[in-house]
């Protein structure tokens, strides 16, 4: 069986590092403007997800308070369902019902 390697874009050859290496500090030198455009390409991103992540959050919260709001309205509507905190049971609520 054949095994598959992984190639580098980049030489590892040192020399052709180096020369990389080179090419890279040069084309910085004549064009400092460069960083600031790149980190701002890439900071750009990473800011819109940390804000949908945290949007997202507070909905979910904001989801749950009305989940809850919706339980807590509906058991003070109605009052006589749950005396105690317990159900009534199905029989008693019909024959109540029919009075």
């Amino acid at each position: 069986m054949m095994m598959i390697k992984h190639k580098f874009i980049v030489d590892t050859d040192p020399e052709v590092l180096q020369e990389h290496k080179e090419y890279f500090t040069k084309l910085v030198n004549e064009n400092p403007w460069l960083i600031p455009a790149t980190i701002s390409l890439e900071i750009i991103p990473v800011s819109l997800m940390i804000h949908g992540f945290w949007k997202n959050r507070q909905l979910k919260k904001q989801v749950q308070i009305e989940k809850e709001r919706t339980k807590q309205f509906q058991l003070e509507r109605h009052p006589g369902c749950r005396p105690n905190g317990k159900p009534r049971p199905l029989a008693d609520r019909l024959h109540h019902n029919q009075h």
